[in-house]
């Protein structure tokens, strides 16, 4: 929500102020006092390219991501790793681009400072915001509304509190008894069930002192602007009709295909050494071809093959399940290093090209499993409205499944990229796509 997203406007500034502070507190430091406003003025330009690429390498990283804005272990150990990747970058760009400038010193002060101010403001913002600002009262007996709560529960940087759930049963006998826990408790907003909002109106507007103060959300809509993704089992039909159908993306899918192929063309020219090196290594590691190819299914149900670099051994499908398990035996030495950098992905470069699948967009699942999800997951056949992709939301956000639940899991994420997809949360899970290293798990 709003507030949400003012919050991580703050961070992004603050940081960027942390930043332009460090810089000046190490040229005074090794300038001395006046205030050499010429060598801020020689610095200002190449190390605002530093910082734009420190503030890249958090986006990717989750650290402007509110769920990760707690003080513990793994957060202030992510923030080591980054401005250690982030001082090696700083390097090699004044080395080899800038060796005029080349500062030593004021570089290594700018780093320092930073990362000292870095971890002084983001324990004081964090410590902040996990005070949480509204009270929340939710009206719903679905599973969906227990999530939600304890999900607030574990992410109280968000800024909710969820007081009570209470039970729509009966409401009209209990709406007097709410009402007055309403002010007792000093509730700013009420999350009800789609379904009861109808009744809900008619019994609240008879109190307009509540009526017209409180805050009234659906529980879909809160369910998704804190958990980032949609509950699939408080859907209907008239949603996708809202999200999709009525909407129209023509201008967006036309930015998105040319954006398609010309990263791809580029990515195929930065990546031509793996082309010849990735092959040989799979003839010598072990016997078969060098490609894997799958029927997928794809945008209205298209079938298509996929192509990838073979990290299994010859003939997997004849010796296991459909998805690859959790330290699957079939997964060759070579096969583990390709799959955890995704370099056995990159023939999927030619799947873009051709239209088969864009850079971003739900992952196409071979045409076994799309059929077995079609009977077992509710309106699972709608994930196929858009072209799947390379890289998706829910890759991003949940690990890789090997059961019909999971595939439940995925598909809230699916949804949520269907409703909010555009060029600019594209390049954001693009970009996000590059975090493997930087890894915080998200569950």
């Amino acid at each position: 929500m709003l507030q949400n997203r003012i919050k991580t406007f703050y961070l992004v500034v603050g940081d960027l102020i942390i930043f332009y502070v460090s810089l000046v507190l190490a040229i005074l430091i090794r300038h001395g006092w006046p205030f050499d406003v010429g060598v801020f003025h020689q610095s200002l330009f190449p190390f605002s390219f530093i910082f734009v690429i420190w503030i890249i390498l958090f986006l990717i990283s989750h650290l402007y991501e509110l769920r990760h804005a707690i003080n513990r272990r793994k957060f202030f150990e992510m923030a080591f790793k980054l401005f250690g990747i982030g001082a090696i970058i700083g390097i090699i760009y004044f080395y080899l681009f800038v060796p005029s400038l080349a500062p030593k010193i004021v570089l290594f002060l700018t780093i320092l400072f930073s990362l000292t101010l870095f971890l002084i403001w983001r324990g004081l913002f964090n410590r902040i915001i996990e005070v949480p600002k509204l009270k929340v009262f939710i009206i719903s007996d679905t599973e969906e509304a227990k999530e939600i709560n304890l999900f607030l529960k574990k992410h109280p940087q968000l800024g909710y509190q969820i007081e009570e759930i209470l039970s729509p049963k009966n409401i009209e006998d209990k709406t007097e008894k709410i009402i007055k826990e309403i002010k007792e408790k000093e509730i700013d907003a009420i999350v009800v069930d789609a379904i009861l909002f109808e009744s809900f109106f008619s019994l609240f507007s008879k109190f307009p002192d509540i009526y017209y103060k409180i805050k009234i959300i659906n529980l879909v809509d809160f369910y998704e602007s804190t958990i980032q993704k949609i509950p699939i089992n408080l859907v209907n039909p008239s949603w996708f009709v809202e999200n999709y159908y009525s909407k129209n993306r023509e201008f967006y899918e036309t930015i998105k295909r040319i954006f398609d192929i010309f990263s791809s063309i580029i990515l195929f020219i930065f990546t031509l050494p793996f082309w010849l090196i990735i092959p040989c290594l799979i003839k010598i590691d072990s016997p078969g071809p060098i490609l894997h190819k799958s029927i997928r299914s794809g945008l209205k149900g298209k079938e298509f093959y996929i192509y990838k670099f073979r990290t299994m051994v010859e003939d997997a499908s004849s010796i296991g399940p459909a998805w690859t398990l959790k330290n699957d035996s079939r997964i060759t030495r070579l096969g583990k290093v390709l799959r955890y950098l995704h370099l056995d992905e990159l023939p999927q470069i030619f799947n873009i090209i051709k239209g088969d699948v864009s850079f971003v967009g739900p992952r196409p699942e071979e045409i076994k499993l799309t059929k077995l999800f079609k009977q077992e997951v509710p309106f699972y056949e709608f994930r196929a409205l858009i072209k799947p992709g390379a890289i998706g939301w829910a890759q991003l956000n949940y690990p890789h499944g090997a059961s019909i639940e999971d595939a439940k899991e995925k598909l809230k994420y699916d949804f949520y990229y269907l409703k909010n997809r555009n060029i600019f949360f594209d390049a954001i899970i693009a970009l996000k796509s590059w975090r493997i290293p930087f890894e915080i798990p998200t569950h």
